[in-house]
Formats: C-alpha cells, sequence, structure tokens
C-alpha cells in the first residue's frame, strides 16, 4: 500500500509533545498534516449540576459510596461526540489523506465506518488506568466505566494498526480489549531532544535527579526519604527537585522548580543518577531523556519503566522502591563511579539504537505501509 498523505490528529497537547516524532514521520511521506482535536462547548453548567445531583440520588438509593472525583469529559458520550467532531472535520479537508493517524485513546478518529483507514499510538489504556492509578479513570459508576471501555475497543478493533510504546499496553489491549495481538506493534517512545547527545559524561558530583512533577504520584515522598538516609552515608551528596516547589526544603536538597530546556541540559550533565520510584508512570520522557545524556536511572519496576531501563545494564530497576531499598542503591553507585561510567555508556547505546525517534518512525511507517 502507496501512503502519500497522513493526517495526525490528536489534542493540541499531545501534538506539541510528540512533535520529534511527527517531524521524524514527515520523513517517510510526501506530505503529513496535522489536525488539532478540540473539544465541544461543555454542556451548560446548570445541565453539569443536574447531571450530578442525579448520579448522587441514583448512587444513595443504590447504597454506593458517591467519588470523591469525577471527571465530566469521562464519559461515554464526550468520547463520541469527539469522535464525531473529529470525523467531520477529516472530511472537510480539501483532500483526504491516504491514512490517519491518531495519538491516544481519548477519542476515535472516526466514530462510524470510514473508507480512510486509521492507525493509532498508545501509552496506556483505561483498563491500565483503573488498576493502576484510579485518579486517571474517575468514572462516577462501574456502568460508566464500562460504556467508555465499549467506546475503546471499538476504536481499537476497527483501527488498521496499533503502536503502542510498552509491551504493557499490548497486553492490556489483547487480554482486555480483544484486540488481535499481530494487529499491534510495539515501538516504545523517546525525548524531546532534537538530536542525540554525543559529548562528554563525566561523574563524581553525587548529584542525584529527580521530576517530581506529579509528586505523590511519582514517588517524591519515597525519594526524599531516602536521600535523608543517603545524605548520613554521603554528606556531600545533593538531591535536585525539578517540576514542583516543596513547602520545606530539607537539608542537601535544591528546588528549583520549574526549569527551561538549557537548565535541564546542565543538570543532566552534572548529574551522577536520575531517580524515578514512581507508583504509576506509562512510558515517562524524562527517563529517556537522561539517557540521551548518558545519565543511568533508579525506577521502580512499575507500568514501562522496566522496558526503559534494562536492570544491572543501563540501570536499575527495584521491585519494592520503598526509602530503605532506594537508598541503599543510590549510595552503592555512588561510590562506584567506573561502574556509573559503565552503566552510562549502555544507556546512550539503547537510546542511539532503539528509543529515537528517526528509528521509531522508520518501523512505524514500514508498518503503515504494508
Amino acid at each position: 500500500m502507496t501512503i502519500q498523505r497522513v493526517l495526525v490528529t490528536s489534542k493540541p497537547e499531545f501534538l506539541h509533545r510528540h512533535r520529534p516524532l511527527f517531524e521524524a514521520l514527515a520523513g517517510q511521506f510526501d506530505q503529513l498534516d496535522y489536525l488539532p482535536i478540540i473539544d465541544l462547548p461543555p454542556r451548560h453548567p446548570w445541565q453539569e449540576k443536574l447531571g450530578r445531583k442525579a448520579q448522587r440520588l441514583w448512587q444513595k438509593l443504590r447504597r454506593q459510596p458517591s467519588p470523591t472525583y469525577v471527571d465530566p469529559l469521562k464519559q461515554a458520550r464526550v468520547f463520541i461526540q469527539r469522535s464525531r467532531h473529529t470525523e467531520r472535520q477529516i472530511y472537510q479537508q480539501p483532500v483526504l489523506p491516504d491514512q490517519v493517524f491518531h495519538v491516544f485513546g481519548l477519542s476515535s478518529p472516526f466514530w462510524n465506518p470510514s473508507a480512510t483507514p486509521y492507525t493509532m499510538y498508545l501509552d496506556y489504556t483505561m483498563a491500565l488506568a483503573r488498576q493502576n492509578w484510579a485518579d486517571w479513570a474517575p468514572f462516577s459508576s462501574t456502568r460508566t466505566y464500562q460504556r467508555w471501555l465499549a467506546c475503546e475497543q471499538r476504536t481499537y478493533q476497527r483501527a488498521n494498526h496499533l503502536f503502542c510504546m510498552s509491551h504493557l499496553v499490548k497486553t492490556s489491549l489483547v487480554e482486555e480489549y480483544s484486540v488481535p495481538a499481530d494487529n499491534i506493534t510495539v515501538v516504545g517512545s523517546s525525548g524531546n531532544f532534537e538530536r542525540l547527545y554525543d559529548g562528554d559524561k563525566r561523574f563524581g558530583s553525587q548529584q542525584i535527579l529527580f521530576n517530581g512533577s506529579d509528586f505523590f504520584r511519582k514517588g517524591g515522598d519515597r525519594v526524599l526519604a531516602a536521600f535523608t538516609r543517603v545524605r548520613a552515608a554521603l554528606p556531600d551528596a545533593s538531591l535536585v527537585v525539578i517540576g514542583a516547589k516543596l513547602a520545606e526544603v530539607p537539608p542537601g536538597v535544591i528546588n528549583p522548580g520549574a526549569v527551561d530546556a538549557d537548565t535541564l541540559r546542565h543538570l543532566f550533565l552534572s548529574s551522577d543518577l536520575v531517580v524515578a520510584p514512581g507508583r504509576c508512570d506509562p512510558f515517562p520522557t524524562f527517563l529517556m531523556e537522561a539517557m540521551n545524556y548518558g545519565v543511568p536511572c533508579i525506577v521502580s519496576a512499575q507500568d514501562g519503566m522496566p522496558e526503559i531501563v534494562d536492570d544491572g545494564l543501563n540501570g536499575r530497576v527495584l521491585a519494592q522502591p520503598n526509602p530503605d531499598n532506594l537508598a541503599r542503591e543510590l549510595v552503592a553507585l555512588l561510590r562506584q563511579p567506573t561502574q556509573l561510567r559503565a552503566l552510562s555508556h549502555q544507556a546512550r547505546h539503547k537510546i542511539n539504537t532503539q528509543l529515537n525517534w528517526p528509528q521509531i518512525a522508520q518501523t512505524i511507517a514500514q508498518v503503515m505501509g504494508q
């Protein structure tokens, strides 16, 4: 199948986040265009208020506890509305694409059967969110969740092909959405960098870097508790926490909050380790950006992280990332610059050979053209 025109559809923030992937894909086709998915205006506030009251009354009658938070956008009605709106926008294009490349599973590019095929790129499924991080699946009831799941399943089963970041997601698609395994290709992901880093990487600073942009989910409490133990063994060690401002900054902790790209690059090059003991993190970009600069990572054995970091080869994967285990690994590695350099070399090798956008784009284009 010859594909000349590809139309990428997704929410604007996802289009921005994966710009390096689309730039790499653009080199594989004659034309690649973008269609941002803009949500339709929400229902009038009085409709939402009435709906919430009705839901609470229904739960009371059924003697079910009311959820602490319900996302009004996580409803089958919104999924279908968003999909039909995208479908209309696609048909309004001056020239129809040969194929649509749809990013993530919050909607479908076509709700009705279409002669134009579509493929998808997925980082997670709602079934995994329900199991691993309930805040990402804030449904008012099991029935509401099942309706959303049915929309997802319809979308995934009708896709020409599904590309996903991890084998964990592929297993979910097969077991929980009944998608044939041969219709799924695991391609991984990469970082937000324009090119692969080929400069020097030095060790010996005893500086640890942590991305606390979603502090508790990413294991920030574990990191701070572990660092207290690290400082007892290595008084010169320091911890840089970015992405969040701490209410109290413990001794040895540097907390700049949000940082720009140049500052982040400097932090990667000046840090000996990145630590990421997350409770849930589908396929964190931050790890691959660190590995691009040769920074070994210590991660939890959760979600896609063990597929990014190979335990003992280019970093460490902890099945139980409690503060004691984290501190033990951090101290052991900070005391062994030779081992850090070996892990660093392998981390850069994995980014150079596997987890980079040109390689991923080539794989996607080859499968799309079959």
